[in-house]
């Protein structure tokens, strides 16, 4: 288990490095389109690479949940999951490219309503 961890997060480094360098210029042109300020080239990178590999993170810990949860068949462990899964969907609607391909007015709050779900989640599952 612990190699596929460490491979899912070598992989999230070098598909966030790739993703970014041939995204970059397709998200400026975008932005400038909608009045957005240019990002630098370093920043852009830099928050494309941590979302990705947040998304490779969250993989990896909805990896050991559902395994757990299929182990144990407990309420929690797949609540859990949930919780995991919808992180994830607010970390893909994270990733500036897809944020520029749909227009930056349309996804701003998108990504943060997913986070406020999967924080009731938690919640929920706190005071269970």
């Amino acid at each position: 288990m612990k190699k596929i961890i460490v491979a899912l997060l070598i992989a999230g480094i070098l598909v966030a490095i790739a993703f970014s360098y041939l995204t970059y210029e397709h998200v400026n042109e975008n932005a400038q389109k909608h009045s957005v300020k240019r990002l630098s080239m370093y920043n852009y990178i830099f928050y494309g690479m941590i979302t990705i590999i947040n998304i490779f993170l969250l993989l990896a810990l909805l990896i050991i949940y559902f395994d757990s949860y299929l182990k144990t068949k407990s309420s929690f462990m797949l609540g859990l999951v949930f919780f995991i899964g919808t992180l994830m969907i607010q970390s893909i609607l994270s990733i500036p490219v897809i944020r520029a391909f749909f227009g930056f007015p349309y996804l701003f709050s998108l990504p943060y309503m997913f986070e406020m779900f999967a924080l009731v989640i938690l919640l929920v599952l706190s005071m269970e």
